[in-house]
């Protein structure tokens, strides 16, 4: 694991330099330690394929709780980060050595449906409103989401579905 503590400001040759540390260290965990949540260092820590964002100030039993989940493989950022990724289209960078992930268009068009719910923000049971079927079609359409794409949980669905192109579906 490398923990890399980055300044309040970030340059664009220090994200050119935390992608070549990515590049080479392809089996590493990189984790963002920072002072301060910032627009611009959580864009750094997405665009340079950081596996977690971590605040400086987090109490030392979070801290050692997230690192543990990134070692074991699991993608570490605040709440509101799929938030940033709709608002702004900003892109995380893909995990060295990940599977490529299918086209949106082996998704079926329902999953895709799941999915632009889910970018809205939607429960199971609102999109399963929303979409005039049962809440387990729901559960069962995203769990064949989440096989297909390799998406380990609600938000690593939800950064895949930014990173290929879908919006979220607005619902009168």
């Amino acid at each position: 694991m490398i923990i890399l503590d980055v300044p309040t400001t970030t340059s664009p040759d220090e994200l050119t330099q935390f992608k070549r540390l990515r590049n080479l260290a392809d089996h590493a965990r990189l984790v963002v330690l920072a002072s301060n949540r910032t627009h611009q260092n959580l864009t750094f820590a997405l665009q340079g394929g950081a596996d977690g964002y971590l605040n400086k100030s987090m109490s030392c039993d979070v801290l050692q709780r997230s690192l543990q989940l990134v070692m074991l493989g699991e993608a570490v950022f605040p709440a509101d980060v799929a938030n940033l990724l709709i608002t702004t289209g900003v892109e995380r960078a893909p995990p060295a050595g990940t599977k490529a992930q299918p086209p949106s268009n082996e998704l079926s068009k329902r999953e895709v449906q799941i999915l632009r719910c889910l970018l809205a923000g939607q429960s199971n049971k609102a999109i399963a409103r929303n979409l005039s079927i049962t809440e387990s079609t729901v559960k069962m359409h995203f769990k064949n989401v989440m096989r297909k794409i390799h998406a380990q949980n609600r938000t690593q669905a939800a950064v895949w579905a930014i990173q290929n192109g879908l919006s979220p579906l607005v619902t009168a």
